[in-house]
């Protein structure tokens, strides 16, 4: 029998988010390539992993081509392996997510920030990426209280609350199964009310 072909490439690809408070929305960032292939094109950040590299680090690496650092949270989310993902040959992709505050997003050099469901066609596989990424992320809001602070800050308001879930689960929320889960948070606490803007003002909540 003849010897498989071993992978020669192992990829970390990183779906970076960040919420953007001003018009409530929840953020992908991309960069344009600047070598082969897909020279010009869209992309998520991505590596190649080197030799003895944790994957935190590689996921570091792949961040400064959007000009960003220091990630508020990261994690991993699922590998892909589509024989035909990347044209240089066989490959492996680990994708990881990592979220950044909203100033941190707005100062990076390099990136385009799309919301979720508003991300143009990107090279390789990264739109099916993002979308099983979405599917990850959405399951994990409100459970995982380590992304789910890094997306919302320390305080935010049952709008906020609202916005980021329709967001990652792609419809509205039920607003009151919503606010009651929230109440059952051990991890939240009320924290007043936001600003009126007209009606009645949305409840705010903060992480303990």
């Amino acid at each position: 029998m003849p010897e498989p072909h071993l992978l020669s490439i192992v990829c970390v690809d990183v779906v970076a988010l960040s919420y953007r408070r001003d018009d409530r929305r929840v953020v992908v960032g991309v960069h344009r390539r600047t070598g082969e292939p897909f020279t010009g094109q869209l992309v998520l950040p991505g590596v190649v992993v080197t030799s003895g590299e944790r994957l935190r680090d590689a996921a570091g690496r792949a961040l400064a081509k959007l000009g960003l650092s220091a990630p508020d949270a990261v994690g991993q989310l699922r590998t892909f392996d589509e024989p035909a993902r990347d044209p240089r040959g066989p490959s492996l992709s680990i994708a990881m997510w990592a979220v950044f505050d909203d100033a941190a997003a707005r100062r990076a050099d390099h990136a385009e920030w799309f919301p979720f469901g508003e991300v143009p066609e990107l090279a390789f596989d990264h739109n099916a990426i993002i979308e099983a990424a979405r599917v990850l992320l959405a399951d994990s809001l409100w459970r995982d209280a380590r992304f789910t602070r890094a997306l919302t800050g320390p305080v935010f308001s049952a709008t906020d609350a609202v916005a980021i879930t329709e967001q990652l689960d792609g419809r509205p929320p039920h607003r009151a199964n919503l606010n009651r889960d929230l109440a059952k948070n051990a991890a939240l606490a009320e924290a007043g009310t936001a600003p009126a803007t007209g009606g009645r003002p949305p409840k705010l909540w903060k992480w303990v």
